[in-house]
């Protein structure tokens, strides 16, 4: 009987919403593991290169004619030998995972009609990264204002056709045009340039855009529940 292992559920997440292959300018260089697809499979680029919450990662995604039991029995038998492997089920997906050096190895699986698609991920061990768990706490959303109590979900870096780009998801228990108003401020005191401004659906819902020299920030304010979600999407020209 197999190991149930624990997957690290934000790469999962994070790897079937990236739906899209990224094509990147110069992302930083790490010896990535090669991690095999089956015979036949189409392979494609999700991200070369990514950091979510500090954390480098790789993804590659393919789709097979096979079906997902076929496949797993394929990456079964690749990952039997390697260290702290396990399999479990999210949902309809089926994940596969072990560690391999410094990376831990994520292969997640579902089936649709055609056959099966699946997400091939290589992420950073966290305490192999650099820096304490402390320091690399810190640096999730700096730089970014938001109001005090604010807590911040993610903060993803990629890289796309000559541009670095960064998005930042924060939540907080701030109305969308105290949120507004607390972001037009700071950023204006940061250099930034504010663009537009738009706020809809009776106040739900708020826009604005910033620009600081070459660079661009696209910040979204959205009630959801009880909470208010803020994005904020910056490019840098590399």
């Amino acid at each position: 009987m197999k190991r149930q292992a624990t997957p690290l559920r934000w790469v999962l997440c994070l790897a079937w919403l990236c739906m899209g292959g990224l094509a990147f300018a110069a992302p930083p260089q790490r010896d990535w593991p090669a991690i095999p697809s089956p015979s036949g499979a189409r392979n494609y680029w999700v991200a070369q290169y990514m950091e979510h919450n500090t954390i480098p990662m790789q993804i590659r995604g393919f789709e097979s004619a096979e079906s997902m039991q076929e496949i797993s029995r394929y990456y079964e038998k690749w990952f039997a030998d390697k260290s702290g492997y396990g399999v479990s089920s999210v949902g309809e997906s089926r994940v596969l995972g072990a560690r391999l050096g410094v990376y831990q190895v994520t292969v997640q699986l579902r089936a649709v009609p055609s056959g099966t698609v699946g997400r091939l991920v290589a992420a950073v061990i966290y305490e192999e990264g650099g820096g304490s768990a402390e320091e690399r706490a810190e640096r999730v959303g700096k730089g970014f204002p938001r109001p005090p109590g604010s807590l911040v979900i993610s903060d993803t870096l990629s890289y796309d056709e000559g541009q670095r780009n960064r998005t930042i998801m924060v939540t907080n228990g701030v109305s969308v045009e105290t949120n507004a108003l607390y972001l037009r401020e700071q950023m204006i005191r940061l250099g930034w340039t504010l663009l537009q401004d738009r706020t809809v659906e009776g106040g739900e819902r708020s826009a604005l855009v910033f620009r600081r020299g070459a660079e661009e920030m696209v910040v979204t304010i959205a009630r959801r529940d009880d909470a208010y979600i803020v994005v904020a999407s910056q490019t840098t020209p590399d």
